[in-house]
């Protein structure tokens, strides 16, 4: 008996190799992920009702590499890291990696480079040389769940002023409610202005220590479209768009190019 050679059987076990693995691929990639952010100054809303911000386009740029159209929508800082933590399919914009967080989230960046301070009013005569020092003042002000009043919770401050609004911290200080507000180096002017607050008012008094901030991605969420952006980030830094989208919002300063573990 002779048996019957079919040579186009390889050549189809090729294809629908070849269509399977793109199926896949597609159906990895068409995961959209939630965006979240805070309406600060990180972010604007432009007449068109699209939010725009130094994080936001390279969220943007991300989404347009990898085929994603995430829904972008803004939340109060408490509420969006809570979402994220426990959603699948979540992207927070942005957030300070720390070594509480480091296991909690999948990271992409970093995105940029700061230092946390401790504000005070202009005509304050408190001196901070230390996180002993400060301990000692009446109160601080902090945004509740951020990175900052996280670590002071956990260095064992208890005179910690907490609140949900980051912009009541300012209107406190300079109504001298608190002695103390944690500011950062890059937007602490915005912030100020942002909540009626002059910051010819304000001084920095101490330098608490440099950290990175980079995008969130919750965990449980598809591991493909992760993947997809951190290697859309990667390239972005390869090809030099992370740097002209960095310097079109911090022409003065360096972008974040290597990766520091907290």
């Amino acid at each position: 008996m002779h048996t019957v050679k079919r040579p186009w059987k390889p050549l189809l076990m090729v294809i629908l190799a070849l269509l399977l693995h793109l199926g896949t691929s597609s159906k990895a990639l068409s995961v959209d992920f939630m965006v979240l952010t805070e309406f600060n100054t990180q972010s604007a809303m432009a007449p068109n009702s699209n939010f725009v911000g130094r994080n936001l386009e390279v969220v943007r740029e991300i989404m347009r590499r990898v085929g994603n159209t995430p829904t972008i929508e803004t939340l109060p800082w408490a509420r969006a890291y809570e979402i994220a933590l426990h959603t699948p399919n979540v992207a927070l914009v942005s957030t300070t990696r720390t070594q509480e967080r480091d296991p909690l989230f999948h990271w992409v960046g970093p995105v940029l480079r700061l230092q946390w301070n401790f504000v005070a009013r202009k005509d304050s005569d408190i001196i901070i040389n230390s996180l002993d020092d400060a301990r000692k003042v009446g109160a601080i002000g902090t945004y509740l769940n951020d990175a900052r009043d996280k670590f002071l919770m956990e260095q064992g401050f208890t005179n910690l002023d907490r609140c949900i609004d980051n912009k009541t911290n300012y209107r406190k200080l300079v109504y001298g409610r608190v002695d103390l507000i944690v500011g950062t180096n890059i937007n602490q002017a915005e912030a100020a202005e942002l909540s009626g607050v002059s910051p010819e008012d304000l001084k920095v008094v101490y330098t608490i220590k440099e950290m990175d901030i980079y995008l969130a991605i919750s965990k449980g969420s598809d591991p493909e479209t992760v993947k997809a952006w951190q290697a859309a980030f990667k390239a972005m830094k390869e090809d030099g768009t992370f740097v002209r989208i960095f310097k079109r919002w911090f022409p003065d300063l360096e972008p974040p190019m290597d990766m520091r573990r907290p």
